[in-house]
């Protein structure tokens, strides 16, 4: 049997100091039939020469016989816009996305690529380890709750388990496993009409999954930590609130809308209605962080009404009871005291 081409997005948004470690990971695969897309979208810090330089070293050196790197040159329109680029440029048989601050393991193609042809899967994916700038180079935590902007490791090492596309509606998407990376699919489901929404900044790696698995049959996830993800502290979720901040209620919304079309069940359960909760909050306790001025102006009490009604459309007994203590307070709090909620939150953070 042929080995399939594999083709690797990568997007680049002014990541200098971690391009080499991912594209070193890159080249490292046991796994040799790859194109490589870099998308450099309108960095300005040096990433686009660093990207250059990888596309001369990897066509004319020793080990391009791994395949062909391109790279690709666009505006900053946003990490969906560059992986949609890369998507318009992939041949390969099966596609897999890396973020350009996160590596592989040097076997983690290889084995996804095993499980997928032994299973007959139209998607697979492996377990990750988190990367802290300040701390070990890998350790685990224990399961978060769901947030699309930040996954929760998950534990087990071993393993490995089939599933069919509603199961992994239910057990994954709806528990938080949102991320697009760490993933392979085929590139003949993806098609030319399963795209990531542009003018989200959160969320969207949820949403084109979503519309991936919902024309998939087989799903496999293994628990092996294949993929090494970068905690990185100048991520979306570590930046100041703006209007943007408010996607991450909004991809939930989308979420809904197609688990709808799906499975009605699916969009009406305590599950996702947990999640919206928790999106309410991450979002709210971001505005608390703003001086007490910009809080009370007109355009963010219209933010606090709005995460208001989001949660008193999906508070339940039964949904609540999905959140640990320190959500259920939050959610309290927020809906009946959302002045002192932010102002206490203000105060503890700083």
């Amino acid at each position: 049997m042929s080995i399939p081409i594999i083709t690797v997005i990568i997007p680049i948004y002014n990541e200098k100091e971690y391009i080499d470690r991912c594209m070193n990971s890159i080249q490292s695969q046991t796994h040799r039939r790859l194109q490589v897309i870099l998308v450099d979208g309108g960095s300005d810090d040096g990433s686009a020469e660093i990207c250059d330089k990888w596309g001369v070293k990897w066509n004319m050196g020793p080990n391009s016989n791994m395949g062909i790197c391109e790279v690709i040159h666009t505006s900053n329109q946003g990490v969906s816009a560059s992986r949609n680029q890369g998507l318009a440029h992939a041949t390969g048989e099966l596609v897999t996305f890396v973020d350009g601050d996160d590596y592989l393991e040097p076997d983690a193609l290889s084995r996804m690529v095993e499980v997928m042809t032994a299973e007959n899967a139209d998607m697979v994916g492996c377990d990750f380890a988190s990367i802290y700038p300040d701390g070990p180079s890998k350790q685990s935590k224990p399961a978060e709750p769901a947030d699309s902007a930040k996954p929760a490791d998950l534990a087990d090492d071993t393993g490995t388990e089939v599933m069919s596309a509603h199961d992994f509606m239910e057990k994954h998407i709806l528990h938080g496993d949102l991320h697009v990376w760490g993933r392979l699919y085929k590139r003949s489901i993806i098609g030319a009409d399963i795209r990531f929404k542009q003018g989200l900044t959160i969320g969207e790696d949820m949403l084109f999954v979503m519309e991936y698995v919902r024309r998939s049959s087989v799903i496999v996830h293994m628990s092996y930590k294949g993929y090494d993800y970068f905690r990185n502290p100048h991520g979306a979720m570590g930046k100041p609130f703006t209007k943007a901040a408010m996607d991450q209620v909004r991809c939930w919304e989308e979420a809904k809308s197609l688990l709808k079309e799906y499975d009605e069940e699916l969009a009406d359960s305590n599950e996702l209605k947990a999640n919206m909760l928790i999106s309410v909050m991450l979002t709210a306790c971001r505005m608390a962080l703003l001086d007490k001025t910009t809080r009370k102006d007109e355009e963010h009490r219209n933010y606090t009404n709005v995460l208001r009604s989001k949660i008193k459309e999906y508070k339940t007994h039964k949904s609540m009871k999905l959140l640990d203590r320190g959500y259920r307070t939050k959610v309290r709090l927020f809906k009946a005291f959302p002045g002192l909620f932010m102002s206490m939150y203000n105060r503890h953070k700083s």
